[in-house]
């Protein structure tokens, strides 16, 4: 099930990202566009306008939820993970290669100055791998030495 997470997550488009609200400190979920980065961690490129980057200026824990729903049937036989932790803002060349590869559709945006790329730090992942197979790593058993 380990090497499922990152493979399930190498696949994925997008995610619901869960946050705090600022302004009420409850929960707050988005959908965001996911790609992974060299290290096969969560990648995003966030603008300073959405909702979701304001929330995590002011309190950068979060969790992602990246999922394979079944062809047909019930969705909830499907895979789908929930990685935890936190999110912080990154840089590097490599990362717009990175993003395009899977977004080519955000070459238009992904150079306006508002935009920035983030990374999810993880710490815990939990795993529903279809009915009865659900398991919790910490994330180092995943993504490996995390520093």
């Amino acid at each position: 099930m380990k090497d499922e997470i990152k493979a399930v997550l190498a696949r994925a488009k997008t995610g619901t990202l869960s946050v705090i609200d600022f302004e009420t400190g409850g929960p707050f979920g988005a959908l965001v566009n996911v790609a992974t980065d060299l290290s096969g961690m969560p990648l995003f490129l966030f603008s300073t306008l959405a909702r979701h980057t304001k929330c995590l200026a002011a309190d950068p824990r979060v969790s992602l939820l990246v999922s394979e729903l079944p062809n047909e049937g019930d969705p909830l036989i499907g895979f789908r993970a929930t990685i935890t932790g936190h999110a912080e803002q990154v840089s590097g060349d490599h990362l717009r290669a990175q993003y395009l590869a899977k977004h080519p559709y955000s070459e238009t945006y992904i150079d306006f100055g508002d935009f920035s790329f983030w990374t999810l730090q993880p710490e815990k992942v939990f795993v529903v791998g279809g009915f009865g197979r659900i398991q919790a790593f910490d994330a180092s058993e995943i993504f490996g030495l995390i520093s």
